[in-house]
């Protein structure tokens, strides 16, 4: 940025120099000695000049100002759109003037002539009528700001200009603010004695900036108007405020000053409170208007609604919002505490209690209560007799319940009210034929909250099943196959082994024992067992045939005519097709006799014992008859 001796050698050479078409051709004013008139700030130096016989002001930046060219041409357009009578003409020119050979932007604003309200205040603070019609035109201008959603931004003595009319305009527009600059972050925070605390952390700019000023500088114009005796007080004069210092501010109720306006009367009772409502706050976007919260404070309070969401009526332990809708207040209790912010409490009830609502404006008051009724919830408990019936047996079930803090019950069968009046201890009996839902539900005291509890009765069939084998009797070696078909099985089990549901299993090796096979069927109720015994059939074996050596020295012929059972094992007919012999064959089997006694060993394997007895009555009758010989 330029300098300010830079920039005043530029304006002593405004033809050339001087790029804005009004200043390059006005007579910029000079002091006795003919050195130029300047006022300088913290951002930027004044140059005051006249053009056609209307005074301006050339105002040049010599301290960054973040984005000025997009913010003073949306400033001075926004202006000049408003035409307000305490808005000067204010003209933003992009290239304005170069400076060490660079283009910088400037506005020019015209000239107001007058007294900064502080001086306009101190020379007339023995004049109520004149700072009573001060305070009225100071009050008009604030609120036209608000209609218009602009605000000033550095509010305080100096940017407030009073003419000799008691007319009032504003300067500087460097902090300015409408509504395109929405968003826009702060730049310049104003003096501290004119500010509320939070304006130092404050990071966007709105129309909120001026609220803490405007209260500030119109509680003071009256102040005087009613004790001009504070000027000399607080020595407004030569200060850099009127009668408010940013100390005050950090304990307002404990600062001389409150105590002074206080003693004035009841009138500034109003305004003190909206000081104090002002400064409870910890941003600027919660403040209101002054005037606005001034007119609301002048008037009754009221409660317009006070009223509980759940009614008169809750459960111990729920949550409710207690909320309402009042006017004219400065402050809001709830139960004693502060709730002006609010327009609702959410809060926990655990018993009856009364809720009461007060609203406050200066010294007036209104409350209004409502009672909430808190009761237990309902308990409910709902058994079956059983929870499990067999499908097709016109089986009955009972159901019973016991219920608590209870207004009504009734008794619903899926979903389907039971028509029966029914009591805190009941009961119901009934026959179901498939799976039913019973619902106790309970309506609790305070006539709206519903409780339930259910139970639900199965209705299953019960399994099925057929288990078999092929054979009742088996050899070792010699396979059979056991088979079995089930119906509403949850599970199946051979001999404690899951298999499917319906199934066969070969037995490949026989049995060489008696062996039993357990079919397990599982259903809804339980287990059911069905078990097949394979017997082995026993191998009848000749282990010696003794057959003495006759004394005869002939070959004897022995023939043995067998004839083979029939035997049947299980459902299935075996035929019995040959005798197995080991060292002889029973087919016209001969035996020579020989000198010596002998045996012979005849090896045998027989499916039945009564197929032996047959054979040995036979072999007996046949050597019986050769004896007989």
């Amino acid at each position: 940025m330029p300098t300010i001796p830079s920039i005043r050698t530029s304006i002593e050479n405004q033809s050339v120099l001087i790029r804005d078409p009004h200043a390059k051709n006005g007579q910029f004013l000079r002091d006795a000695k003919g050195r130029l008139r300047s006022y300088s700030g913290g951002f930027t130096v004044v140059y005051p000049y006249t053009s056609n016989g209307e005074k301006w002001a050339f105002r040049c930046w010599h301290a960054e100002l973040g984005n000025v060219r997009k913010r003073f041409d949306v400033i001075s357009k926004a202006i000049q759109r408003a035409k307000l009578p305490y808005l000067c003409d204010f003209v933003y020119t992009d290239e304005g003037i170069v400076v060490d050979g660079k283009i910088y932007p400037t506005t020019r604003m015209r000239w107001v002539e007058g007294v900064t309200i502080k001086d306009y205040i101190c020379k007339h603070k023995n004049s109520k009528s004149k700072l009573l019609a001060l305070a009225d035109n100071f009050l008009a201008l604030t609120t036209d700001m608000h209609r218009n959603k602009f605000a000033h931004g550095d509010l305080q003595h100096g940017n407030i200009i009073v003419n000799d009319n008691g007319e009032l305009f504003l300067v500087d527009y460097d902090s300015f603010y409408c509504p395109s600059l929405k968003g826009e972050p702060e730049i310049i925070t104003g003096l501290k004695d004119y500010q509320h605390p939070a304006r130092r952390n404050n990071l966007i700019v709105s129309e909120k900036l001026d609220y803490f000023s405007e209260l500030i500088i119109y509680l003071s114009i009256l102040a005087i108007a009613h004790n001009p005796a504070l000027v000399d007080k607080y020595q407004v004069k030569d200060a850099e405020r009127m009668l408010f210092s940013a100390d005050d501010f950090s304990n307002i109720k404990h600062s001389d000053i409150y105590k002074d306006i206080l003693d004035l009367g009841q009138e500034f009772v109003v305004y003190l409170q909206i000081l104090e409502i002002y400064l409870s706050k910890t941003s600027l976007s919660d403040l209101e208007p002054f005037d606005v919260l001034l007119e609301r404070l002048t008037k009754d309070p009221v409660i317009n609604k006070f009223s509980a969401s759940c009614g008169k009526k809750t459960l111990n332990g729920k949550s409710i919002v207690l909320s309402w809708d009042v006017e004219n207040y400065t402050q809001i209790l709830l139960d004693g505490k502060d709730v002006t912010t609010q327009i609702s409490n959410t809060l926990t009830i655990n018993s009856s209690t009364t809720y009461t609502l007060t609203v406050i404006n200066g010294h007036k008051r209104t409350s209004k209560s409502i009672k909430v009724s808190s009761f237990a919830s309902p308990a409910v408990a709902v058994t079956a007799s059983k929870t499990k019936l067999h499908k097709g047996r016109n089986e009955s079930v009972s159901i019973n319940w016991g219920v608590q803090n209870a207004e009504k019950i009734t008794l619903l069968q899926d979903g389907v009210p039971v028509d029966k009046k029914c009591g805190h201890d009941d009961s119901y009996k009934c026959s179901i034929k498939d799976t039913t839902t019973f619902t106790v539900q309970a309506l609790a005291l305070d006539g709206k909250t519903t409780f339930s509890d259910s139970v639900t009765v199965e209705v299953h069939p019960d399994a099925k099943f057929k288990f078999e084998s092929d054979k009742e009797y088996a050899f070792p070696t010699i396979p059979f196959t056991l088979s079995w078909t089930t119906k509403h099985a949850k599970r199946v089990e051979l001999n404690g082994k899951k298999v499917a549901d319906n199934g066969t299993e070969i037995i490949k090796k026989g049995v060489d024992k008696d062996t039993t096979y357990t079919l397990a069927v599982t259903d809804e109720f339980g287990t059911k067992e069905s078990s097949i015994t394979i017997k082995m059939l026993p191998v009848p074996r000749i282990n010696a045939l003794l057959v003495p050596t006759p004394d005869i020295q002939q070959t004897i012929t022995m023939n043995v005519d067998l004839k083979l059972p029939n035997i049947t094992v299980s459902s299935l007919d075996t035929q019995l097709q040959e005798v197995e012999l080991i060292g002889a064959s029973l087919y016209n089997t001969e035996l020579e006799a020989i000198e010596t006694p002998q045996y012979i060993d005849l090896q045998y394997k027989l499916k039945t014992p009564t197929l032996w007895q047959k054979i040995e009555k036979s072999i007996a009758k046949l050597l019986h008859k050769n004896e007989n010989r």
